[in-house]
This record gives structure tokens, C-alpha cells and sequence, in this order.
């Protein structure tokens, strides 16, 4: 009986650290996204309410720049910190602290009367979680274990789709009933609530500088440096690898719903499907991923995320062919869309992950985030000028055979370019498709 104990503990050890270090994650993720996904809902209709150009609440999405424009500083995140707060608290505890302090002061603004104050704050508190974010990755890429980073992931996104459902649902109900006011007190009080275990707990060591003995004080790094990263080995391949997947996924992605308004469905309807059928399967999604990238590893998850994309864009190019499709199937697209998604995020920002372990992973990260950000941005007005020229059944029939091309090139790219980033097996990499 002794023996078994003591063959269960060390098991039992690391799954209640494990636990700790997920819970630990998407408190941190959570709590930068319920407010900005508030404001990014809200923020429209205020505009347009007040007879705004679609140009103009266009523009002012540049508020939420500095998301995409982290690995601008990223670097600072690891030069500088305090070693008795610990390298990464030094950011988040003190950024959430001003962002706690910000929000009560929003509360006393008028949405209509203070506009163009509310949207400088705005931009103050997105570039506040957006350098939070930097610290926050850095932090999971340093204490998670390989076989941990898939969960990492998928609590990344659970974190997000929670904190969507409770920004851009919840809390805009609340605030269409009790007013602007009273909805940012309860806002500010709930991220108070989450941010004190944040606040509380003890720097985690990181985990590569215990197996690799590497310290900051030995000498052997001279700092944070984006480029030195960029033209690291590998590093090139992997955005035209992501690069390739954001065209037929993300491209077709953002077109879905503009479809189904000109097929003649509800906005409302359509708004409650993303919400109910929608975020569930993101989150379904982003557990298989992570399931299968441990099974499984990259390769087949990334091919199996390529014939569900290609899959999607040939069912939406049939359904946009059927005169009268019902609102059964719109949600079966939707759901799978988000359950495709789900599965490919969790792919990449655990590869992510992987490329950017070391002592300046929170730089590395955010480099590598930014450019899969910016690439989705890009393929946006691409993908809708096409559409424009070609229609949408045409652009989904292109996109499908596209996914289905992608895989053989990036196929390539995961065998022969970054199989040792990712401990390919030599079977594997091989073995092409």
C-alpha cells in the first residue's frame, strides 16, 4: 500500500501543479479581455447612434492598435524588471493595478458628452493590457512544460472567449438596462475580484533555465533582441507556414457573417448564434487541439486542421448556392468554423510556444504573435476586394482547393524546415504526405 502511495504522489504533484499554473493563466487572460471586448462591442453603436460614417467607427479601431503593434517594445518587457517583485509580476502586477484604478474613473464619464476622452482612455488601457499581455505570454512560455503549452493554449482561449461572452453580452445587456455608470462600477469590481489572486501569488520559476542552466547572470546573454530572433533559423519559415493558413482560414472566416446578412438573415439572430453556438465550439475546438497536438504532434493536427478549413469553405460555398437555407444550417457553419478555428489556434501559439522559449520569450513571442496578427489583418481587405470581383461561391471554392494545396507545402515546411523545433520523429519527416 506503501509503495502505491508513493507512486501516486509524485503523479498527483504534478497534475495539482499543472491545475494551479492553468488556473493561474486564465485568470491573467480573463482579466484583460472582459473590458476591452465591453468597449469593442460598445464602442460602435455609440458612434453610430451619433451618426458616425462606417469610414469613421472604422478609424477608430486604431484604439485597439497597440495589440498588434507589441513586438514594437516588447523588448523592454524583458530588459527590465525587478528581481525581488520577479521578471514577470514586475509588469502584470503593476499594470493591473493602473488598469483598476482607470476603469472607476470611466464610470464618471458620459459615453455621448466625452467621447473623444473615453476613446483616449480606451487606447490607454489597451496598450495597459496589450504590454500585459507581452509579460503574460513570456510568463506561460517560461513556466509551462512542452506537454503543458497546448493547455496553455486552449486556457488562452477559453480566457478569451469567456471574457467575450461576458464583455459583449453580459455586461452591453447590463448596460443597455442600467446604464454606462453602473455597468463599469460592476466591471471594475469583478476585475478587482480577479485580479487579487494575480496580485497575491509567487512568482513561478521558469522552466528551461532549471534544464538548460542558463541565468542572466552568467554572461551569456546580452539582452532582448527582435531581429537577432526574426533571423533565427526557422523563424522565417514559420511565418510563411502561418502565413499561408491565415489566407484560406481567416479569409473566408471574416466573410461568413457579411454572407449570411445579404442571404437575408437577422443581424440579432445571427449576433445570438456567434454567442450560444459559436463560443462553446471555440472552446470545444481549442480542447481537441490540444488533445490531439499531444497525441498527435503539429503534423497531424495541422493537417487535419487544413481538411476541416477546406471542408468549411466548400459547405459555405454550397449554402450560399441553396436559394432557402434554414437557420439550422447557418449555426452548423458557425459552430464548425469556430470548432476549426479552435483547433488551429491552439496548433499554432503552441508552436509559438515552442520557437519562443528562452530568455527572451516574452520579446520572442510577441514578434511572432504580432506578425500572425498583422497577416490577419492584411488578408481582411484582400480577401473582401475578391469577393467584390468574384462572388462568394467562387472565392469559398478557391479558398477550399487553396486549404488543400496548403497542406502539401506546408507539409514541406514541418518536415524539412522545423521538424527540429518541434521534435519531429525521423519517421516523420520522412513521410510525406
Amino acid at each position: 500500500m506503501d509503495n502505491v502511495k508513493t507512486a501516486l504522489a509524485p503523479d498527483s504533484s504534478v497534475l495539482l501543479n499543472t491545475m494551479y499554473k492553468m488556473g493561474l493563466l486564465f485568470l491573467m487572460y480573463i482579466v484583460q479581455k472582459i473590458f476591452l471586448c465591453f468597449s469593442w462591442a460598445l464602442l460602435p453603436i455609440i458612434l453610430r447612434n451619433q451618426g458616425a460614417s462606417l469610414g469613421t467607427i472604422g478609424f477608430t479601431t486604431l484604439v485597439y492598435s497597440p495589440w498588434a503593434l507589441k513586438f514594437l517594445y516588447a523588448s523592454v518587457v524583458d530588459r527590465f524588471y525587478s528581481i525581488r517583485m520577479g521578471r514577470r509580476k514586475s509588469w502584470i502586477s503593476p499594470l493591473l493595478i493602473i488598469s483598476g484604478i482607470i476603469l472607476p474613473f470611466l464610470a464618471k464619464l458620459s459615453p455621448t458628452e466625452d467621447l473623444e476622452l473615453l476613446l483616449i482612455s480606451v487606447f490607454v488601457l489597451n496598450l495597459i493590457f496589450a504590454t500585459t499581455d507581452i509579460a503574460v505570454d513570456g510568463y506561460a512560455t517560461d513556466i509551462l512544460e512542452p506537454s503543458e503549452r497546448p493547455w496553455g493554449n486552449a486556457v488562452q482561449m477559453a480566457g478569451y472567449v469567456i471574457g467575450y461572452m461576458l464583455g459583449a453580452g453580459l455586461f452591453l445587456i447590463l448596460c443597455k438596462n442600467e446604464g454606462w455608470s453602473h455597468t463599469l462600477l460592476i466591471i471594475s469590481g469583478l476585475q478587482m475580484m480577479l485580479m487579487i489572486p494575480i496580485l497575491l501569488h509567487k512568482e513561478i520559476s521558469p522552466v528551461f533555465r532549471g534544464k538548460k542552466g542558463a541565468s542572466l547572470s552568467e554572461g551569456i546573454w546580452s539582452g532582448p533582441s527582435s531581429w537577432e530572433f526574426i533571423t533565427r533559423p526557422g523563424t522565417l519559415w514559420f511565418f510563411l507556414f502561418s502565413t499561408l493558413i491565415a489566407v484560406f482560414e481567416r479569409g473566408g472566416s471574416l466573410l461568413r457573417v457579411p454572407m449570411f446578412v445579404d442571404m437575408g438573415f437577422d443581424q440579432a439572430s445571427l449576433g445570438q448564434m456567434n454567442m450560444w453556438v459559436g463560443s462553446p465550439m471555440t472552446i470545444l475546438g481549442s480542447v481537441i487541439g490540444g488533445i490531439l497536438f499531444n497525441r498527435m504532434g503539429p503534423r497531424w493536427v495541422f493537417i487535419t486542421g487544413c481538411l476541416g478549413g477546406a471542408s468549411l469553405n466548400f459547405l459555405s460555398a454550397i449554402v450560399f448556392q441553396n436559394q432557402m437555407p434554414g437557420l439550422w444550417q447557418i449555426g452548423i457553419i458557425m459552430g464548425y468554423d469556430k470548432l476549426v478555428a479552435g483547433v488551429i489556434f491552439i496548433m499554432i501559439y503552441s508552436m509559438i510556444m515552442s520557437l519562443s522559449a528562452g530568455n527572451q520569450s516574452a520579446t520572442n513571442y510577441a514578434v511572432l504573435c504580432s506578425a500572425t496578427h498583422l497577416v490577419g489583418l492584411g488578408i481582411m481587405p484582400i480577401s473582401g476586394n475578391l469577393c467584390d470581383l468574384t462572388g462568394y461561391f467562387n472565392l469559398y471554392m478557391g479558398l477550399g482547393f487553396f486549404g488543400i494545396l496548403v497542406i502539401f507545402a506546408g507539409d514541406y515546411i514541418l518536415r524539412c524546415r522545423l521538424a527540429e523545433f518541434f521534435q519531429l520523429t525521423k519517421k516523420e519527416q520522412g513521410r510525406a504526405i
